[in-house]
This record gives structure tokens, C-alpha cells and sequence, in this order.
């Protein structure tokens, strides 16, 4: 009697350890899996992603409060976002760090320019993955954006794009106030398209190309 329930409550427990998840370190933040935006919140720090067998797309972005050299000051230091693309194995947790120790803001600026990182898996197998940086400057990121699209933005890509600033639409609804023929609307060549979105992004400002990058790295 004493094995039968034993047995029954193995059984009933062993679902719990098929959980597969990702646990990040504090200097490090979720922003989408799988094309999907992790949430987050200002007060708290999310540092594990639940996630199912398979290959897993994961973006992440570095950011750390860095104390400075000379004072008590401490700095923002912060890379843009990165894919990590794990293979993720039945029943295994994963833990990712970086790759080396940040000792002060110098060290961390040259991290955030190009963060590597290493996974850990919970049953001491080699962790499968791939990073891939987003972007070495903002505008090559544009760049590899665009190139990567097989067809013209949507109107909601096209909105979006034109709301990235706040100065760029005023502009904009002002130039449209001061044409005196409408034009026939039409749907924008790739050409177009491609020239619409590089001038919005001229006229942000770089909170504003941060944000637009965060949202852009969750379509790839």
C-alpha cells in the first residue's frame, strides 16, 4: 500500500519537473520569445521565462547600473537588444550570465557594445544555442530591418513609424495641410516604403529609435 501511494504521488508530481524555463541575472532583461513581448514592470525584476521543448527564439537586452570610478555615482550603461535562439530539451532549466565579469563602467560599455553571454542547462549537457546582435549602429539596424522584410509595411508599420515623433508628425500633418491637390492614395512601392521609414527615422530623437528598436526586434 505504502509503494502504491508513493508511486501515485511520483506521478502526480512529475508534471512539475517537465517545467523548462530560463532564469537571467539582474543586469539582464526579457523582451520577447518568440516574436511575442515578455511584459514587464518597473518594480519588479522578471528573471525566468517559462518555456516549451524546441527551438526558442529569446530577445534580450543588456542593462546595468554601473557604480563609477571616482564619487558614489553610478551610471546607466545598456546594449541594444540581442536574439538568442536555444534549443530547449524536455525537463531542463536553463541560466544564462555573461561571459565575463563587469567591473566598472569602462568594462560595461564595451559589453553592452556587442554582449556575449553562456547558457547553462540544469542536467549538465552542453546548452545549444546562437546569438544574434541586432545591430552595430542604429542606422545599419534600420538597414538589416528593411532588408530582412520580404514586403512593404503594413498601415500599422507605417503608423507606427510615423508616430515615432512627436515632431515628425506635426510636421507631417502640417505638410499635408498645405497641399492644395489631394492625391489619390495608392499603396507605397518597397522603394517608398524603405525612403518613408528612413526619413522618420532621421527626424526621431534616440529615446524614441531606442523604443522603435525594441519594438522592431520583437518581428524578427
Amino acid at each position: 500500500m505504502k509503494k502504491a501511494m508513493a508511486l501515485s504521488l511520483a506521478l502526480l508530481a512529475s508534471p512539475l519537473s517537465w517545467a523548462e524555463s530560463l532564469t537571467i541575472p539582474m543586469e539582464f532583461e526579457f523582451v520577447a520569445l518568440d516574436g511575442t513581448k515578455v511584459s514587464s514592470s518597473l518594480f519588479s525584476h522578471k528573471d525566468e521565462l517559462e518555456l516549451t521543448p524546441g527551438q526558442r527564439k529569446i530577445a534580450l537586452q543588456y542593462k546595468d547600473l554601473v557604480p563609477e570610478s571616482v564619487g558614489d555615482g553610478h551610471r546607466r550603461v545598456s546594449s541594444s537588444p540581442f536574439v538568442i535562439t536555444l534549443n530547449v530539451e524536455p525537463g531542463v532549466d536553463y541560466q544564462l550570465a555573461a561571459d565575463r565579469r563587469i567591473l566598472d563602467v569602462k568594462t560595461a560599455e564595451a559589453y553592452a557594445e556587442a554582449p556575449q553571454v553562456v547558457i547553462t542547462a540544469s542536467n549538465g549537457a552542453a546548452a545549444t544555442f546562437s546569438l544574434q546582435q541586432t545591430q552595430s549602429d542604429e542606422s545599419s539596424f534600420v538597414d538589416k530591418l528593411l532588408g530582412d522584410q520580404p514586403t512593404a509595411p503594413s498601415a500599422e508599420d507605417a503608423a507606427l513609424a510615423a508616430t515615432a515623433s512627436g515632431t515628425a508628425a506635426v510636421a507631417a500633418s502640417n505638410a499635408s495641410q498645405e497641399s492644395a491637390k489631394p492625391a489619390a492614395p495608392s499603396a507605397p512601392t518597397d522603394a517608398r516604403a524603405e525612403e518613408m521609414l528612413k526619413y522618420w527615422w532621421e527626424q526621431a530623437d534616440d529615446a524614441t529609435r531606442k523604443a522603435f528598436m525594441s519594438w522592431a526586434v520583437q518581428q524578427l
